[in-house]
């Protein structure tokens, strides 16, 4: 099987030799690699806040640096070049995961672990250098780049939370690199010459153009993933409020369409919580606007913690929050906001302002509306701002349900 493989690409990468010579294409390939190398670094110079981008402009030095190598020991035939080159090589690599799990927000390989990786490398190098193996340099070379490959495709295709098509791409992009290394160590075993870069008659020109090929390929999606972060940053920021993180107003009448779409379909109840914190100015005044900003946070997280996956909490503008709770009877719901404000009220005790030197409970009024037939959000939310103002008129901390 090896051996007819081995004849098919010899014959078909001689009949690429005729119009490409492998010098040529060598330098070609090593300008497009500084190329995509620049174009990291323009990457790294406009989004200097997003991990990991430098090590992929120094995983495309390594490859320039490979590449030139590679060049200068075809002209020289000096051996160390070679074994220089394929060192790089393995670095090139070892930045680039480096860089992709930082950048999806893995923990970055440790020093110890990127040591380990390079020295190990280096060993098999010089073994082969060493043993003036043909063979052997080529096998360990091929074999070092298919698994460091593949161990960047395992994370970029098998990511949790980072599952984007640019992310894809490139994670089948060092699969397929992957895979034609692997190819490349089985023919080496048997006939190291053939896959020569600088063997006119092997199969030079194809692993060449490949290598080629997937350098622009991967800086292509190097390129899309940081696009596809940067417009996953601005949705987030166009629809979460950038004090608390929780969603804003517009987000929750956008998502409030789709949550009463599924009730409907599913003739379910839905309820909403209209929540006003009690005496906000009082807090900002006495205790300053940094301690009002923790309230409001600390407020968010206590919702988000007693609030289900499936519910809606948003910031509705200043000390004003609302939550749309889908599938849930106005009985349920008053239940839910008695328990969010129990689980909110700070104890006055430990509150002391140092103007008036008097302490004062910080807690929250809530207004409980279910969703009636035919009826709009503003309609809704104005039933659940009334008996809201009905709790605060029953001297606050404490939640009222909508007639």
């Amino acid at each position: 099987m090896i051996k007819h493989r081995r004849d098919f690409l010899r014959l078909s990468s001689n009949h690429l030799i005729m119009l490409l010579d492998i010098h040529t294409l060598l330098v070609a390939v090593a300008l497009a690699t500084a190329f995509c190398a620049g174009a990291r670094l323009l990457l790294w110079r406009m989004h200097l806040a997003i991990p990991g981008l430098s090590r992929w402009f120094l995983a495309g030095v390594s490859a320039v640096i490979t590449f030139v190598m590679i060049f200068a020991y075809g002209k020289l035939q000096w051996l160390p070049l070679l074994s220089s080159a394929q060192l790089f090589a393995v670095i090139g690599l070892i930045l680039s995961w480096d860089g992709f799990r930082r950048f999806m927000g893995k923990p970055p390989l440790r020093f110890l672990v990127l040591l380990g990786m390079a020295a190990v490398g280096l060993v098999l190098i010089l073994i082969a250098q060493t043993q003036y193996s043909v063979a052997t340099k080529a096998v360990s070379n091929a074999v070092l780049v298919a698994v460091l490959s593949l161990l960047i495709a395992r994370d970029l295709l098998f990511s949790p939370t980072q599952n984007t098509p640019a992310v894809r791409a490139t994670g089948y992009i060092y699969a397929i690199n992957g895979a034609v290394f692997l190819i490349r160590a089985l023919i080496a075993r048997e006939s190291p010459e053939i896959v020569d870069l600088l063997n006119p008659n092997g199969v030079a020109a194809f692993m060449l153009l490949w290598l080629l090929c997937s350098m622009i390929a991967i800086t292509l999606g190097m390129v899309l993933m940081t696009t596809e972060r940067l417009q996953a940053d601005l949705d987030n920021q166009a629809n979460h409020d950038p004090l608390t993180g929780a969603l804003n107003r517009r987000s929750c009448g956008l998502l409030y369409e789709k949550a009463m779409a599924y009730s409907r379909r599913h003739k379910l109840p839905i309820s909403v919580l209209m929540m006003d914190l009690d005496e906000f100015k009082k807090v900002n005044d006495y205790l300053g606007h940094d301690f009002g900003d923790k309230v409001l946070c600390r407020f968010v997280t206590e919702a988000q913690n007693i609030l289900r996956e499936e519910d809606v909490f948003c910031r509705f503008g200043g000390e004003e929050f609302v939550a749309l709770l889908p599938n849930t009877s106005s009985d349920t719901a008053l239940m839910v906001a008695n328990r969010l404000r129990n689980a909110f009220k700070i104890d006055s005790d430990l509150i002391e302002t140092t103007k008036s030197h008097q302490s004062f409970a910080i807690t929250v009024s809530m207004g409980v509306a279910e969703h009636q037939q035919d009826e709009s959000f503003e309609s809704l939310l104005r039933r659940a701002d009334t008996a809201l103002y009905l709790a605060k008129d029953k001297g606050r901390n404490c939640c009222e349900l909508a007639e």
